[in-house]
């Protein structure tokens, strides 16, 4: 009962975790300004992909960092909790359910909080008018990116380990 209790908590701090860094992408990103043209379709007002590609930038950066945070956390909890052999496994499989959780809750979050309906505005606005478009995850693999970081941080964990393993075997000898 307390494991499950420990995991639903850990779910549930992960899907908040994802919130809030999504309220921060949200707050932070680049809104790209856009003129409607004659055909009713929106075009970049002077050609501005970098603000495209700011958004996912930032989004990326937070997904990365959120990993490194989860990973070492993981591994810290999971050798306390977790028999010796097994707290690795319990931080990897932990790190690519709660990774994966915060990052589609991110993601959610960060396009949900300031959403607007782009097509009615569009349908409303006459030729000539800027408009600025809503906040779209245009790379979604940068999603992937949170439990990624995580499992490079139980890598280097496992790494670590051996390492710590093979000095001593070789001071035996």
């Amino acid at each position: 009962m307390r494991r499950l209790a420990a995991s639903v908590v850990a779910v549930l701090g992960a899907i908040g975790l994802g919130a809030l860094l999504g309220l921060v992408w949200e707050a932070l990103a680049p809104r790209v300004s856009l003129i409607v043209a004659s055909d009713g379709k929106p075009y970049p007002e002077g050609y501005q992909p970098e603000g495209y590609m700011t958004d996912d930038g930032i989004a990326a950066l937070l997904c990365l960092a959120a990993g490194l945070v989860m990973g070492i956390a993981a591994v810290w909890v999971s050798r306390r909790i977790a028999a010796r052999d097994h707290a690795l496994l319990v931080a990897l499989v932990s790190v690519l359910v709660l990774g994966t959780a915060g990052a589609l809750a991110l993601w959610w979050t960060g396009e949900t909080v300031g959403s607007f309906d782009f097509e009615a505005l569009l349908a409303s606005s006459p030729e000539g008018t800027a408009v600025t478009a809503p906040l779209t995850l245009r790379m979604p693999g940068v999603l992937v990116l949170w439990p990624m970081a995580a499992v490079l941080v139980v890598f280097l964990a496992a790494l670590g380990d051996w390492w710590r393993g093979r000095s001593r075997v070789e001071s035996y000898s």
